[in-house]
């Protein structure tokens, strides 16, 4: 089990291949994605509308919002395209006793 600040977030198993489920860690809309067997901890707000991602859809390895259709990188929450040129933020995660583990303290900026 990893030390504090991680937080369990979700079981493992609750996270399909190629799909995602919200969480809310510490008052935060937290986006759990499953790519290629890795898992990813996002936040759930696009950076050029504060619109919730959890609206939208996964592609490979990106997120894409629904309202404008940007598109943001799981692993570095880096915007792939336009119109959003601000990244969104990504969090620290660990796989431990079959859950999910994520330090919401830690968020990248």
């Amino acid at each position: 089990m990893p030390k504090s600040p991680f937080v369990a977030a979700a079981p493992v198993d609750a996270i399909l291949e190629g799909k995602f489920i919200k969480v809310v860690i510490a008052q935060q809309s937290i986006i759990l994605a499953k790519v290629a067997g890795r898992v990813y901890a996002v936040e759930d707000n696009c950076s050029h509308e504060d619109y919730p991602l959890s609206l939208g859809c996964l592609e490979g390895d990106c997120i894409r919002c629904s309202l404008h259709g940007s598109r943001f990188s799981l692993a570095t929450g880096e915007p792939q395209e336009d119109p959003a040129d601000e990244p969104i933020r990504t969090y620290p995660v660990e796989i431990a006793g079959g859950q999910v583990w994520l330090d919401p303290t830690q968020g990248s900026d």
